[in-house]
C-alpha cells in the first residue's frame, strides 16, 4: 500500500528542496548573528520592530544550545554551539542520509532525526512566543521546514516499512 508521500514533486526531490532551503535559512541565521556580535547596532533585513525581530531571537541566550547546554557544561563549552550551526549540520545529514543504501535503516533515521529536531522546535517556539515574545521569520521558517520534513520522512518511513 503506497500513500501519498510528497507535497510538490516526489518524497526524495522534497526531502532534498526543503533540507537545501533548511541550509539556505540556517546560513542566513549564522550570518546574522555572526553580523550582529561584531555590530550590536548591525540591524538584519528580517528585524522589523522590537517584537518582530529576528536577531533578538537568534542573538539571545537561547540561540545557543538551546539555552540548556550552557547551564549543563558552561557557555565557552565546544558542545554549546549555535542552534543554526546544528541546524545546517542536520539539514545536511538530512541530504545525505536520503542518498544512502539500506533504505530501510536511514528511512528509520531520517524520520526520528526529524521528530527529535521538531520537538525541539516546539520548546524554541514555546521560548520564542512566551519566553521572548517575539516572533522571528527565520525561526518559524525552520519550524514550518522542520515539520514538512516530519511528514515527508514519515510517509518515507512507512513506504520502506510497508514495502518489506
Amino acid at each position: 500500500m503506497m500513500c501519498v508521500s510528497w507535497l510538490l514533486m516526489s518524497n526524495l526531490a522534497d526531502r532534498v528542496l526543503l533540507s537545501v532551503l533548511g541550509v539556505g535559512v540556517s546560513l542566513y541565521a549564522l550570518r546574522v548573528e555572526v553580523r550582529r556580535e561584531r555590530d550590536p547596532q548591525y540591524r538584519a533585513a528580517c528585524d522589523f520592530s522590537d517584537r518582530f525581530s529576528c536577531s533578538r531571537a537568534l542573538c539571545s541566550p537561547y540561540g545557543k544550545g538551546f539555552g540548556i547546554v550552557s547551564i549543563l557544561v558552561g557557555k565557552d563549552h565546544f558542545l554549546n554551539q549555535r542552534n543554526c550551526t546544528l541546524g545546517i549540520l542536520f539539514y545536511l545529514s538530512q541530504i545525505v542520509l536520503a542518498f544512502l543504501p539500506n533504505q530501510v535503516l536511514w528511512s528509520c533515521v531520517l524520520y526520528y532525526t526529524s521528530v527529535i529536531a521538531g520537538l525541539g522546535c516546539v520548546y524554541l517556539a514555546f521560548i520564542l512566543f512566551f519566553v521572548l515574545r517575539d516572533i522571528c521569520i527565520v525561526c518559524i521558517a525552520t519550524y514550518v521546514i522542520n515539520a514538512a520534513l516530519i511528514y515527508l520522512n514519515y510517509n518515507f518511513y512507512l513506504d520502506k516499512r510497508l514495502s518489506q
